[in-house]
């Protein structure tokens, strides 16, 4: 689709069944979404798929519940199920089940596919909702849609280029040459991102529990819901965060002080949302010594730009992003080294801990993947104009990218070649978000990393919850966040359409 116009607010991007995306055009209804405003829902119905139950596993869940209770198969839950979570497997529902402290037999099936027994007047369902978000093991889109038309709810598929012919291996093969592997088998592929990065978490903080191991250290403020993992208890360890990704002594002061107590590091390259890149040779010295893993989540940076797994044990990647760039499919893929000390471990739990993709979906990731390093390439130069541009507005007070000062020099000493930023941009402007936002003329809504350029109001949509209390203010003050930022998720348009779209944005501005 082409990113560069006004689209309305509710229309899924791209404008199809299994857009992950919607727009969200003004500040106006961000702060209604986000709030949860019954009007402004009524208007946006759709979300990103791990944070709105999509229409079509709706349905199934709706489904699946009236079944079970026609045929009597929840006689004997012991409480009145409200409703069903739908999930990608059974393991995942029983481990969401047993998160929210619900009995083995709320891990219920129909259809084909497995979810859980939600009950009602209880926060259960919270905490099922939770678990299935966070580690993103909810029923696909695809899954669903098949469900539907298996049972005559609907009459056909959305229509889509696929390529079904063993799609897995093609994914693998393409990420174990992007990432340097070599060896396909070094590639394990996940139901979403989130799920690659659950899986290896989850496999790591289990070996290294066995060993008295138990603190994780996380480097700067990175994407919420990988931090949420440790807050909320999904992974069971200790978790502390080093605020700063640049201070390397503080870094090691700390290890030093917990020797023989650090599980992991966990670091994003660059992180989600200040793209920021800490420096991996010293963090991968300072492991070594302390005999600890790492974890590094290279979605924003990409194999193609940054060459990181030199330096982790394993890296995560949303394959929902830039490696499939339609922005219609959850994805994601993890990749061991083959060096490291983990590898057999996590090869084994990597396929145990986390869900596959459901076959249509690898065949529509094999589809675009296969375009992956040329739309870097375009993506890769579009930036490196953009950036320059945003440079010069006055209304912007600094850009924050992969080239930014603080970053520049570690960024580059992984950089695969030179002017290779990825496609992200988060602009600190000078003017209210809403006075360039509600007049701009992209698609706005939430995920990134697609072939079309993409804006969004980063704080108002992950830390709504902090934006809207002083306290939470605070915080994201001393994170170098606050309201009036906006994420550029730059696409391949011609670059004179899209530099010409966001000065006639900023002419409204002033």
């Amino acid at each position: 689709m082409d990113g560069l116009q006004h689209i309305p607010a509710g229309q899924t991007i791209p404008s199809s069944v299994h857009g992950v995306s919607v727009s969200i055009p003004d500040i106006a209804s961000v702060v209604g979404f986000e709030s949860h405003d019954d009007r402004t829902l009524r208007r946006i119905r759709r979300g990103y798929p791990r944070f709105r139950v999509h229409p079509y596993a709706r349905r199934v869940a709706g489904m699946t519940r009236d079944h079970l209770d026609a045929t009597g198969a929840l006689a004997d839950l012991g409480y009145r199920c409200a409703s069903v979570e739908m999930t990608r497997s059974a393991q995942s529902a029983a481990r969401a089940a047993a998160y929210a402290g619900l009995p083995p037999a709320a891990v219920v099936g129909a259809y084909g596919v497995s979810g859980v027994a939600i009950p009602g007047g209880r926060d259960g369902g919270g905490h099922v909702r939770e678990f299935v978000q966070r580690t993103g093991c909810h029923l696909s889109s695809r899954e669903a849609e098949d469900v539907l038309l298996r049972e005559g709810v609907i009459v056909s598929r959305q229509p889509e280029r696929t390529r079904p012919d063993d799609p897995e291996r093609r994914i693998a093969d393409v990420l174990a040459s992007a990432y340097g592997v070599g060896d396909p088998h070094f590639v394990s592929l996940h139901n979403s991102g989130m799920n690659a990065v659950y899986a290896a978490i989850s496999t790591l903080a289990e070996l290294q529990a066995r060993r008295g191991r138990r603190l994780w250290l996380q480097l700067g403020w990175i994407f919420f819901d990988t931090a949420k993992l440790f807050e909320r208890g999904i992974v069971e360890a200790d978790h502390r965060l080093l605020p700063d990704p640049f201070d390397v002594d503080r870094l090691a002061q700390v290890v030093a002080a917990h020797a023989g107590e650090i599980a992991g590091i966990v670091a994003e390259v660059p992180s989600n949302p200040l793209l920021q890149t800490p420096d991996l040779p010293a963090l991968r010295e300072i492991a070594d010594r302390a005999g600890c893993a790492v974890v590094i989540d290279a979605t924003i940076g990409t194999p193609y730009n940054v060459d990181v797994l030199e330096y982790a044990d394993v890296a995560c990647e949303s394959l929902t992003k830039y490696a499939t760039g339609s922005a219609d499919v959850l994805m994601g893929a993890a990749v061991v080294n083959p060096a490291s000390p983990f590898a057999q471990p996590l090869d084994d739990g990597l396929r145990r801990r986390g869900d596959r993709p459901y076959h249509r979906d690898a065949a529509r990731v094999a589809e675009r993947v296969a375009g992956y390093e040329s739309r870097m390439a375009q993506v890769n130069a579009n930036a490196m104009v953009l950036a320059e541009f945003f440079h010069k507005q006055p209304a912007v007070r600094r850009v924050h990218w992969a080239y930014e000062p603080r970053s520049e020099a570690n960024f580059r000493k992984v950089e695969r070649h030179p002017e290779a930023p990825g496609g992200l941009l988060m602009l600190d402007l000078d003017v209210p978000v809403e006075s360039v936002y509600d007049h701009l003329a992209v698609a706005k809504g939430p995920s990134f990393g697609a072939e079309f350029t993409m804006a969004a109001p980063q704080v108002f949509v992950a830390h709504f919850d902090l934006l809207s209390d002083p306290g939470g203010r605070a915080v994201l003050g001393a994170h170098g966040l606050h309201r009036d930022m906006l994420r550029v998720s730059v696409g391949t348009e011609d670059i004179d359409r899209i530099t010409a779209t966001f000065e006639e944005a900023f002419h409204h501005a002033r």
